[in-house]
């Protein structure tokens, strides 16, 4: 194997895995949105984080 050869499979597998980690945050951006949309339909989100009234 080249050192070229070699470069370019490194290359190839650093962009791979720049690709993956891409769209593995975005899916779970998403979940973690889809979960704390349930917690603020249940009303737990609006009991903890709220400020308190005076």
């Amino acid at each position: 194997m080249t050192e070229t050869t070699l470069l370019i499979l490194v290359l190839l597998f650093l962009v791979v895995c720049l690709l993956a980690i891409y769209f593995y945050d975005k899916k779970l951006v998403k979940n973690i949105a889809e979960y704390e949309q349930r917690l603020e339909d249940k009303g737990i989100l609006k009991r903890h984080f709220s400020k308190p009234t005076s």
